[in-house]
C-alpha cells in the first residue's frame, strides 16, 4: 500500500472507478462544481489540474484543514522547502511534546498532551500561509498517536480513555509528514497540470450554505446509513479541534448516534412513509420488529433519511437551471434488511419534481455484511455502490 492510499484509507475517498467516470464522461469542459458533504474531497487534484472551480464544504473542521493542505499551491511550497525543512519546523513547533511517550488518561487526549498540541498549532501562525496550512494538517494527523483511546473490533468506533501509542515524537511526525509526501507524489509529481483550477473550502452545515453563484454540477456522497458517527470516528481529532474553538454540533450532522433528544419522530416518520414506498416498508418493519414506537433504531433511521432529504433539497437551490446533481450512495443492511439509500432519495425527490437516473453500479459490500448478526447469519443480500444523476 503506497502512502497516498494510507492517507485516503484513514480519511476516506471515492474509488478510482468513480473518479475515472467523472474525468471521462462528465467534466469535459471547465465547470463550477459543489460538494456539500465533501469529506476528504477526493476530486481536489483533478479540479486543480484541469482548470475547474469547486466549492468543497464539510461540517467537520477536520476535513476543512486536511483538504486545504491538498491544494496545488501548498504542494509547491512543500516542493520548494522540502521534507526535511518541514520535519525540522514540526519538531520545533511540537517541542513541548518531546518525551511524552506513554500517557494514560480518561479523556480523548491527556491535558498535558492537549496543551502541547494547542501550542504547536499556534506556533504555525508565524509561517507564511501555505506553510502554515500544511503544518496544521500534519499536526492534526499527529493527534491520534498522542491520544488516549480504547480500540474496539470496529475500527471506526473508538472509546475515549486509555493509553497513548508509545511512539516517539520524531516517529509520529515522520509518519504523518510521509502521508502527505506520498499524496503529493501520487498526484502532482506524476500528472501534468493543464490549467490551474480553484478550490474554495468551508466547514458549515450544508443547509445553511448559499453559494454566490449557481453551479453546473453538484457531486456528493452522503454519510453511510450504518450508524457511523463522525464525532466518535474522529474522536481524538474533534476533541483537539474543539479545544481550539472549532466545534461540530450533533444536530447538524446527517448521521449521529445521539438520537435520545430527537423530538420530530412522528412528523418525519409520517412524511417519509407517505412519500417513499421503500421508506414505508423499511421503517414500518423496524417499528414492528422493535415493538416500540420510539425505539433507538426507528429514531436513527427516520432521522437519517429526513435529515439527508433536508440537506439535498437545500443544496439543490445552488444548482443552475441546466445543471445536474450526482449522488454516490452505498447500500447497507440492518438486521437482514437491505437499505438502498438511493431508492428512498429518488422517491422523495420525484415528489418534488426532480427526475433521476441510475448511471452505474459497483458491487461493494460495506460494514453491514461483515458484521451480520448471528440471528441473520444466512441473510446476505448483495450490496451495491451506485452513481445516480438528478435533473429537472
Amino acid at each position: 500500500m503506497n502512502n497516498y492510499k494510507i492517507l485516503s484509507s484513514e480519511y476516506g475517498s471515492f474509488r478510482n472507478g468513480i473518479v475515472k467516470h467523472f474525468k471521462e464522461r462528465i467534466l469535459k469542459k471547465p465547470s463550477v462544481l459543489y460538494d456539500p458533504m465533501a469529506g476528504t474531497a477526493p476530486l481536489i487534484p483533478f479540479i486543480e489540474m484541469q482548470g475547474h472551480t469547486a466549492y468543497f464544504n464539510d461540517i467537520l473542521p477536520l476535513h476543512y484543514f486536511i483538504n486545504k493542505a491538498k491544494k496545488y499551491r501548498v504542494f509547491t511550497d512543500y516542493q520548494k522547502k522540502g521534507y526535511d525543512w518541514y520535519f525540522e519546523q514540526l519538531l520545533e513547533c511540537m517541542a513541548l511534546l518531546e518525551g511524552k511517550v506513554l500517557v494514560m488518561s480518561d479523556n480523548w487526549i491527556d491535558d498535558s498532551i492537549l496543551n502541547g498540541l494547542v501550542q504547536a498549532w499556534h506556533a504555525t501562525e508565524e509561517y507564511n500561509e501555505e506553510s502554515a496550512i500544511l503544518l496544521k494538517a500534519i499536526i492534526i494527523l499527529c493527534v491520534r498517536p498522542f491520544s488516549s483511546v480504547t480500540k474496539s473490533n470496529n475500527p471506526t468506533w473508538l472509546k475515549f480513555g486509555g493509553i497513548s501509542s508509545d511512539k516517539e515524537l520524531g516517529d509520529i511526525i515522520k509518519d504523518s509528514l510521509t502521508k502527505f509526501d506520498g499524496y503529493y507524489r501520487h498526484y502532482y509529481l506524476t500528472h501534468r497540470i493543464k490549467k490551474k483550477g480553484e478550490c474554495i473550502f468551508t466547514h458549515l452545515n450544508a443547509t445553511e450554505l448559499k453559494l454566490q453563484q449557481k453551479v453546473d454540477i453538484i457531486l456528493t456522497s452522503p454519510p453511510y446509513c450504518n450508524r457511523l458517527d463522525p464525532i466518535v470516528q474522529y474522536g481524538p481529532e474533534n476533541y483537539f479541534l474543539s479545544a481550539l474553538g472549532y466545534r461540530s454540533p450533533d444536530e447538524g450532522l446527517v448521521t449521529t448516534t445521539k438520537v435520545r433528544n430527537y423530538d420530530n419522530l412522528e412528523a418525519d416518520f409520517e412524511f417519509l412513509t407517505a412519500n417513499s414506498k421503500f421508506a414505508n416498508r423499511l421503517l414500518n418493519k423496524i417499528k414492528k420488529s422493535e415493538n416500540d414506537d420510539r425505539s433507538y433504531y426507528l429514531k436513527y433511521y427516520t432521522r437519517y433519511f429526513a435529515k439527508l432529504f433536508e440537506v439535498i433539497i437545500k443544496v439543490l437551490e445552488n444548482l443552475s437551471p441546466s445543471g445536474k446533481m450526482y449522488i454516490v450512495t452505498q447500500d447497507n443492511i440492518h438486521r437482514g434488511n437491505l437499505i438502498e439509500i438511493d431508492t428512498i432519495l429518488r422517491e422523495l425527490l420525484k415528489k418534488r419534481g426532480w427526475r433521476s437516473r441510475l448511471i452505474k453500479t459497483w458491487e461493494w459490500h460495506h460494514l453491514g455484511l461483515r458484521h451480520v448478526s448471528r440471528k441473520h447469519a444466512f441473510v446476505k443480500p448483495r450490496h451495491f455502490e451506485k452513481l445516480v444523476v438528478l435533473y429537472r
